[in-house]
Parts: C-alpha cells; sequence; structure tokens
C-alpha cells in the first residue's frame, strides 16, 4: 500500500460500512454492463461516472444516499493502484463534496432536499408491537424469571449426589494445597499396608486410598508413579515425611487376597450412611406434597407403557442429574421394583398417576426431562377480548421457556430501540448500570459508534419504563458487562464470549412469535411489515416531532451535531410525517374533536347556546341533529349515558372539526376565509392556521372555554390604540381588529351561558 503511496487513516472503517461501499460498487459494476461500459472502470469516461450518479439519484430517495454512492466511488478510486483489473482513474468531480454533488444531482427542481429514503413503521403494526414488548416486560417477566430459577434447580446436582472418580480434575496446585491441609489436620494419618500383598511391601503407604480421602473422591492417582511430571514424587516425599513423624494408620488385613480389610477407606458422599432409603423415601413424599406436582408419564407407544411413569425423569425431577460412573447404577436403583424400597416408591408415583396427578411428555422429540411441563398457577392474569380474565400460561416445559426467554430479550431490544431514538449499535453498547441521572431526568448511558473512533460515553433521556426494560434485562443477561447477549453462556469447547445479537433476526422472531402465540397469551396480532432498528427512530422521531419545540429536544436525542443551538436539517427529516402516520394523526384528532364536543353536546340538550361567531349556527344545527338521532332511536336512547356511543355520532357529524385555541373551526372550504391566500390548485386540503379569521369566517365558532383569550385581547386592543404613538394608518388598523374582537366579546357577553 506505501509503495503505491496509498496511505489509509489508523482508525479502519466499520465492517458495515466496508460492506455497503461493495454492495454500492456491485451496483455500478451491473449498471455499466447493462450499457455497455468496459469491464474495467478506470477505461471509463468522465461523462460516464456522471451518467452513472444520475441513474442512482433517479432509483433512491434522498440525496444522502446518492453522496454516499459517490463516497464509494472515490474509495474505490483510491485503491485502484493495488486491485486487480481496474486500471488507475482520476476523480470524476473534483474537488467538489460528496454531499454537494448528491445535493445537485438528486432533483435541482425540488425546493427542499431534506427528506429521508428510511420509512417509518405502519401505525397499524407499530401501536401492538410496543403493546405486546410492554406486555412481556411489564407483565410476563416475573413469571419468566420463576420458572426459569425452578427448572435451573433440575439441572444443578443435589448436594447428596455423588461425584464420579473421572468428574472435573482439580488443578494441580490446587491438589498441592488440598495434601498440605489434609495432613495440617490433627485426626488424619496415612493409611498403610500392615503385610506384605503381592508387589507391595508392609508398611507402604495405600495411594490410591490416600488420593481419595485428600481429593474428596475426585481422582485415585495423584501420586501416580507413572506420572512424567515432578510433583507426584514431590507429594511422596510429603506423605514419608509424615509417617517419619509418626501419623500413620495401619490397615489389617487378612492372608491371601486381602479380604476383610479394615483399613481407612474413602466412603463417597451419598452412597454410605450419609443418604439413608429413609431420606430418599422422604424426598419423594415431599416432592409429591406439592399440590402442582404432575408426574411425568409415557404417551403411546409399542411397549405397553402408555400412562406408566417416567421413572428416569421423575427421579431427575426429585434428586437433580444423575451421577457420572460408578455411581450412576446406584442412583437408578432408586426407583427398582425388584428392591423392596424402590417398589414402594413407584407405588407412591403410581397412585398420584391414579388420582388424576400425570402428565404425558412425549420423548419422541428427542429432549428426555425437557419436555416436562411445570403447572403454571401463579401465572399472572390478562384481559381476553371478551372481558374474561385468565392466565397467559397454564403449562409450561423447559423448551417452551427457552421460547418465551428468547421473546422477553426481543421484546426489550424493540421496546428500548422504539423508545430511546438509539442506534442499533449504541443500543448494543448498553452494559450494566447504564440508567443514569443527566441534568435531572433519567437517562441511559452507551457510545455513540456510528462515524467516531472516539466511540465517546453519552446519554439519552428515557422514561420509567424503559428503565424497567432494562432493568428486566439486567436479570437476564448472563454477561458480567454487556446485556444483549446470548441467552446462555458458552459450554463445553465453545470460548465465544463476544456481546451483541442479531438485531434483524430478533425483531422477526418477536413479530413472528406474537403473531403465533397471540391467541393464547391474550396478545394483539402484528400485521406483517418489514421493520428494522432505524425505521424506530424514523417513526418515534415523527411522533416526537409533533410536540412544541420538538426540533432542540431530537437534535440532542438522535445525537445529530448542529452548529447553533437549533436542531440541523437532518432532524427536520426525521421528524417530517408520512402519509400512513398523517392519517393516524387526522383520525385521533377527529376523536379528540368528537369528546370535546360531548360537553358542548350535553349543554345544548339543556337549551344553552353554546357557541357564538359566524359557524355557530352550523354548529347549533349539528348538535341539534345527533340529538334527535340518539332521542328517535330506542336502542341509542338506552345508552345516552355511554359517552362513546355519543362520540361516535359527533365523529361523523362533524368530520372536519379542528380544534383551536381562541375557536374551533368547521372546515368547509367553499366558506374558509383562509383558503384565499393560497393558489387554487392548493385550496381545499385543509385550513391555513396562519390565514385564519375566526372573527368573519362562517367555520368559525366560539365557545365559552374560548373567552378568556378574546376579552385579553380586547384589553390589549384597547390599551394599543390609545398609545399616542400609533400612525394614523396603525391606528385605523387597530380599531378595525378591536371591532371584530368586540363582535365575538359582546356576543359572549349577551349569550351569557354560552
Amino acid at each position: 500500500m506505501r509503495k503505491s503511496l496509498i496511505f489509509l487513516p489508523a482508525v479502519p472503517l466499520a465492517v458495515a460500512t466496508i460492506n455497503a461501499s461493495m454492495l454500492e460498487i456491485r451496483k455500478v459494476m451491473r449498471w455499466g454492463r447493462e450499457q455497455g461500459l468496459p469491464a474495467d472502470l478506470g477505461l471509463w469516461d468522465q461523462e460516464d461516472w456522471h451518467e452513472a450518479i444520475v441513474h442512482k439519484a433517479s432509483q433512491v430517495e434522498g440525496a444522502k444516499t446518492v453522496a454516499f454512492h459517490v463516497t464509494a466511488i472515490r474509495r474505490l478510486r483510491q485503491l485502484a493502484e493495488v486491485i486487480t483489473g481496474i486500471s488507475p482513474f482520476d476523480d470524476p468531480w473534483g474537488d467538489e463534496t460528496a454531499e454537494a454533488i448528491g445535493a445537485k444531482e438528486y432533483d435541482e427542481d425540488v425546493p427542499c432536499k431534506d427528506t429521508l429514503a428510511t420509512p417509518s413503521i405502519p401505525p397499524e403494526t407499530w401501536w401492538p408491537l410496543l403493546r405486546g414488548a410492554w406486555t412481556y416486560i411489564h407483565t410476563f417477566a416475573p413469571d419468566i424469571f420463576r420458572w426459569r430459577n425452578h427448572f435451573a434447580q433440575q439441572r444443578e446436582p443435589r448436594p447428596d449426589t455423588p461425584l464420579s472418580t473421572s468428574a472435573r480434575p482439580t488443578p494441580a496446585e490446587n491438589t498441592d494445597t488440598l495434601l498440605e491441609e489434609w495432613l495440617s489436620a490433627p485426626g488424619n494419618a496415612v493409611p498403610v499396608h500392615e503385610v506384605d500383598y503381592q508387589n507391595t511391601k508392609a508398611g507402604t503407604p495405600m495411594w490410591t486410598a490416600l488420593s481419595k480421602m485428600v481429593t474428596s473422591g475426585r481422582t485415585m492417582n495423584i501420586f501416580g508413579s507413572n506420572n512424567t511430571s515432578s510433583r507426584p514424587q514431590k507429594r511422596r516425599a510429603i506423605v514419608l515425611a509424615a509417617i517419619g513423624e509418626g501419623r500413620v494408620a495401619i490397615a489389617t488385613a487378612g492372608v491371601g487376597r486381602g479380604k476383610g480389610s479394615t483399613a481407612p477407606s474413602y466412603i463417597a458422599p451419598g452412597t454410605g450412611p450419609g443418604v439413608t432409603q429413609e431420606q430418599l423415601d422422604d424426598d419423594v413424599r415431599r416432592w409429591l406434597a406439592d399440590p402442582s406436582t404432575l408426574v411425568p408419564v409415557h404417551t403411546t407407544d409399542d411397549h405397553g407403557k402408555t400412562g406408566e411413569p417416567i421413572w428416569a425423569m421423575a427421579a431427575r425431577m426429585i434428586w437433580g442429574p444423575p451421577p457420572l460412573g460408578a455411581h450412576r447404577k446406584r442412583y437408578a436403583k432408586r426407583f427398582d421394583p425388584r428392591q423392596r424400597t424402590g417398589a414402594a416408591r413407584m407405588r407412591l408415583l403410581r397412585q398420584a398417576v391414579a388420582a388424576g396427578r400425570g402428565l404425558p411428555v412425549d420423548l419422541g422429540v428427542g429432549v428426555g426431562w425437557r419436555a416436562y411441563r411445570l403447572e403454571c398457577r401463579d401465572a399472572a392474569h390478562i384481559q381476553r377480548e371478551d372481558g374474561t380474565s385468565e392466565p397467559w400460561r397454564t403449562q409450561i416445559s423447559a423448551i417452551e421457556l427457552t421460547f418465551e426467554l428468547h421473546m422477553l430479550r426481543a421484546a426489550v431490544y424493540v421496546f428500548v430501540s422504539a423508545l430511546t431514538l438509539m442506534r442499533d449499535s449504541e443500543v448494543q453498547e448498553i452494559q450494566r448500570d447504564a440508567v443514569r441521572t443527566y441534568f435531572g431526568s433519567p437517562a441511559i448511558v452507551s457510545r455513540k459508534t456510528k462515524m467516531d473512533p472516539a466511540r465517546p460515553e453519552l446519554h439519552w433521556w428515557i422514561i420509567e419504563p424503559v428503565a424497567e426494560a432494562l432493568a428486566v434485562l439486567e436479570e437476564l443477561s448472563w454477561h458480567s458487562t454487556h446485556l444483549f447477549v446470548a441467552l446462555a453462556p458458552p459450554t463445553g469447547k465453545q470460548t465465544h464470549t463476544e456481546p451483541g445479537i442479531q438485531s434483524e433476526a430478533e425483531i422477526d422472531f418477536f413479530i413472528n412469535g406474537v403473531n403465533t402465540i397471540a391467541h393464547q397469551h391474550g396478545l394483539a396480532k402484528i400485521p406483517p411489515a418489514h421493520v428494522r432498528s432505524h425505521m424506530f427512530r424514523k417513526t418515534m422521531s415523527q411522533l416526537a416531532g409533533r410536540e412544541p419545540d420538538s426540533e432542540i429536544a431530537l437534535g440532542l436525542q438522535l445525537k445529530h451535531a448542529a452548529r447553533r443551538s437549533f436542531a440541523n436539517r437532518t432532524t427536520q427529516a426525521y421528524a417530517q410525517m408520512d402519509a400512513s402516520w398523517a392519517k393516524e394523526f387526522d383520525t385521533e384528532l377527529q376523536q379528540a374533536a368528537a369528546r370535546k364536543l360531548v360537553d358542548l353536546l350535553r349543554g345544548r340538550r339543556q337549551g344553552e347556546r353554546v357557541a357564538v361567531g359566524p359557524g355557530a349556527a352550523r354548529l347549533h344545527a349539528g348538535l341539534d341533529k345527533v340529538i334527535a338521532t340518539i332521542d328517535n332511536d330506542p336502542q341509542l336512547r338506552a345508552q345516552i349515558a355511554d359517552e362513546r356511543v355519543e362520540e361516535a355520532l359527533l365523529a361523523d357529524e362533524f368530520p372536519n372539526l379542528h380544534l383551536g385555541t381562541v375557536n374551533h373551526c368547521m372546515f368547509d372550504a367553499p366558506q374558509a376565509e383562509c383558503q384565499d391566500e393560497l393558489p387554487e390548485e392548493q385550496r381545499g386540503l385543509a385550513p391555513l392556521i396562519g390565514a385564519c379569521q375566526p372573527a368573519r369566517c362562517r367555520n368559525s365558532t366560539i365557545t365559552r372555554a374560548h373567552a378568556p383569550y378574546w376579552v385579553a385581547e380586547e384589553d390589549d386592543l384597547t390599551a394599543l390604540s390609545k398609545d399616542p404613538r400609533l400612525s394614523p394608518p396603525n391606528r385605523e388598523a387597530v380599531f378595525v381588529r378591536l371591532a371584530d374582537v368586540q363582535r365575538i366579546t359582546r356576543a359572549l357577553e349577551e349569550e351569557g351561558t354560552a
């Protein structure tokens, strides 16, 4: 690279950026083949490159996408010297920036180029997606964690489970320490042979028995003479020194093959007097005493075992996993019909099955005890569509629990991504104890990674439900630092512990999962839609963008750089409303307007004149029509106390009502004064708020709630009209405006109740 005079930045590009650049180059090459251009991109003329950019601009939305295309070509030009099959070529655009090229080539006739190609998530998908995620986080998570702990106990060895002599070798350093501690104990003595035995002379230490005593049965050869290491010899020397000090226990034995030895011997825990048959019986009775316990039984098979308890699975549930090595057979005999105690325990389980406490388990799926279904008596209750309340789960197996744990992790990712406006990489960089206080408000601390090699630690403000979601994820994650990791730590030969998940697969898994179990868990189905992490930022931005003075807050939350204290044009592009959400908000406003009219409807029913202004007669006529509709329909009259009925009728009667601070507008384009200020082709779409004439327009109505604003404006205009500094034209304009305002205030005074 240096020989070709190519010097790249010390900090390499992100893999995602490199991959995206390669995809752009592939598109350029494909377009070139279609145009019959040379396969060697270095042989293209400058006009060819300009045509390629023009073609790109016609295929995408947004100048920034075109600019990235230009940047990818420039990266290719930089490396052309060392790429086979591409001749070096000059920059087709000289010193012009990629942003300027994208803005120029995208569409010079469009006055605003600050749009995003990123689509938003449709509202019909957005709302059930968030509600489903929050239900998992807030309602289902406590149950999922409780069941996880229960099944974890089935995987953990019981304290009385014997260890195999071949299980988990002890490190050499720890073995030396164990030997020193054992010899330092006052009551311990080295067992030695009393008489000669085969090739062993009397007085020789019993090395195998001593190994078991020192390591609690883990190994029998810590003094092995065939070991190439010097440690066994050193350990033998230590033991012989102890014998020289008189620390000896002579093992008496009979003549011949050594039967009848009374030498000290190692007794594995769980195989001697420590675990009696009575204790095993008590374990079975204690397990069956729990009313939620169901005995696993065979389903239909070819051996006539239908309804018969699955003894190995029941043993695991009572005593934990079976041990390894020689003690496994002894464990299996705890349910042995040939032994009196084993047969008695089997009768207890069969009696429970006969009493209706059997649970069929299909072992054909090849998962053994993990197919056992636990009774979920304390599961959270959910509201069904028919108004009934039921547990969201009645039974669950270890296999199904793995699915629910995955759904919970996916729910947290969806919820946090949607409500924080963080990028995918920033969400996945969240670590433990990430919830802080920032300028007096709760916030998440994470790292901004996009195009910033320094990876600064930044803050994103959050609401309380997001903090709850992260608390759930902290309990779910096993990783020491990061939260979004694999569901289980690596085991065996697996060594990969890097944090991170595949966000695309996670989102798809959650949506598909909800749609699969929606009818069981009481969730609403999510309409199929393409949902990705960057679409959460766009959707939430346009929702937040409707709030007053939202641009600055959005710019800070989105981490958009700005050279002044206002958000830049990128933030405005994120907050730009699309058609699907505009319709959603129109419906919401229509319903809000109907709710506002309910009080006016009840006042009108009492005979009041509830509004004044040029449009008051239309409003009164519409309210009277709704009242007549209710009075003439017995079914509607019976539901007069139900506001939802009134809201529905009012929404149909006033579909274009726009609520305002100083008046309400029953928008009818031909009568609207504001439409006269617009070009002919733009009229009739929506009210023009800035050109509203509330005292003159026949669409305008003023209610009692608006009166304080009109009275205050009358006082201000009256005081202003007395200012001697006003010029005659300005004074005349004030008097004209004052006359309009007084027309309304006088009407409000005359109506009294209006």
